[in-house]
């Protein structure tokens, strides 16, 4: 299962000759106006924003400070000392780090503003869109010394790389990412450390994806007072991973440890998330619970505006409902969760969504849709290099040419996904394609690699404990 702006510079206004500008040249106004005041030196500054509030050299020096240090300073002859760089800030009326640095008024609201609507594009599949102005917003960030939003935007950069599928490209961004960030960003720090992990997780690696989930999570709780924020997507990150490695049982505890934090979490994404995993997390006998705590995800993630992640609500519906002997049902959220991915382009979830529903399309018999499900599943995978829904793509097509008959096939094609989910540390799912694959050959009286395959199984089995 998949895991989820106001200008700097006043522009004017319609004029009566002709239409007002367009947003493309509304847009290249602020770019321009933004790098000319990027060139500023302090001094111009100074003088631009004294001259702006009406105010004479004598009203900004006041008793402390001479005319003459003041034109120095202005002119760039001297540099001010940090004590009185602060004076001038207060007589100019802004915060000293806002004069220094050349930040706008609420430079750093903005910078937030612009960051949520390219959240909200990236999750709407507006890729380009969301890039431009991420590219923008960190060049600014960066500008202004505003390091933390600088550095969520590179974040979201990366996700527009996965978003896409290109895993190895966000991967090396994230680790780009995890070098930079200062220890005064916990929430930050825990967003990238979370999607380290799934990178590592994708890429058939899962033992390290866990040791970076549960050092981070250590080294957090071990610094307190713990950012409640940074805490929860820790948790998540991990209960999501156990869920994948089949530890439902780790997990669980997980989430009854992290459920107080709740309440005091300020990103309510993150809460989102938190109840989609959990809802994921209830078995064929929690259904009612699995509803309640997908529906609170897909209502926080409505709220947001986050396309892809509603979608992502359907495609965990969907495989709760297929886990409790109802495929039926799970194909009509599975259907929905495909058609919604796929028209935002997320790659890798609508592959794991198409593959769901070739699971689900299976036990209902419709053999021929489940392998074409299944084939479209298994390339985009290997262009993506998923391999979890590489074995998976090669469990449900060795069982579906099973039951179309042809044993050589499906024998193939289950033994090459026990070797998948093997190499990837995905012991749960080892145990029941060793299972699936000795059914197979008990059928073709070849009992002694039966018996083999189920030692297999069981010694997966063993590690899972």
């Amino acid at each position: 299962m998949a895991e989820t702006a106001a200008a700097d510079v006043a522009v004017p206004g319609a004029r009566s000759d002709g239409p007002p500008p367009s947003a493309d040249a509304t847009g290249a106004h602020r770019d321009t106006a933004r790098d000319d005041l990027a060139l500023e030196s302090l001094g111009d500054r100074i003088r631009r924003l004294r001259v702006a509030r009406g105010l004479t050299q004598q009203q900004i020096v006041g008793s402390r400070y001479t005319r003459a240090f003041l034109g120095a300073v202005e002119s760039g002859a001297r540099a001010p000392s940090p004590e009185a760089l602060a004076y001038f800030a207060d007589r100019l009326g802004l915060p000293v780090d806002d004069l220094r640095y050349g930040r706008p008024a609420n430079a750093s609201a903005q910078l937030a503003a612009e960051l949520a609507t390219a959240r909200r594009d990236l999750s709407a599949g507006r890729l380009d869109a969301a890039e431009r102005v991420l590219t923008g917003t960190r060049g600014r960030a960066e500008r202004y010394r505003l390091s933390e939003l600088a550095g969520w935007a590179g974040y979201h950069l990366a996700e527009a790389h996965l978003h896409r599928g290109l895993t190895e490209e966000a991967a090396a961004r994230y680790d780009e990412l995890a070098d930079e960030l200062s220890e005064g960003s916990p929430a930050l720090r825990a967003a990238v450390l979370a999607r380290q992990a799934y990178c590592l997780l994708v890429t058939g690696d899962a033992p390290r994806a866990v040791a970076i989930l549960e050092g981070g999570l250590r080294a957090l709780r071990a610094a307190p007072p713990v950012d409640p924020d940074a805490e929860l997507r820790l948790t998540n990150a991990l209960m999501y991973t156990f869920l994948e490695l089949s530890w439902r049982d780790r997990a669980r505890r997980l989430e009854r440890e992290v459920t107080p934090l709740l309440a005091r979490v300020t990103n309510g994404e993150w809460v989102a998330q938190f109840h989609a995993i959990a809802g994921q997390l209830r078995r064929d006998g929690e259904l009612d619970e699995a509803d309640r705590h997908l529906r609170e995800a897909g209502r926080g993630y409505t709220e947001l505006g986050l396309t892809r992640e509603v979608a992502l609500c359907h495609w965990a519906r969907g495989y709760v409902l297929l886990r409790a002997g109802r495929p039926g049902e799970a194909a009509t959220e599975l259907r929905r969760a495909r058609e919604m991915l796929g028209a935002v382009g997320a790659v890798l979830d609508h592959a794991g969504a198409t593959l769901e529903l070739a699971e689900a399309r299976r036990r209902e018999g419709a053999l021929t849709e489940a392998g074409e499900l299944a084939e479209e599943a298994a390339r985009a995978a290997a262009a993506s290099d998923h391999r979890e829904i590489m074995a998976e793509a090669d469990r449900v097509r060795g069982l579906v040419r099973a039951a179309q008959g042809d044993g050589d096939q499906a024998r193939r094609l289950l033994l090459r996904a026990v070797d998948r989910y093997e190499r990837a540390g995905l012991m749960g799912d080892v145990v029941i394609t060793c299972r699936h694959l000795a059914e197979l050959l008990l059928a073709r009286a070849e009992r002694a690699e039966a018996a083999a395959v189920l030692r297999r199984g069981l010694r997966a089995a063993e590690r899972l404990s």
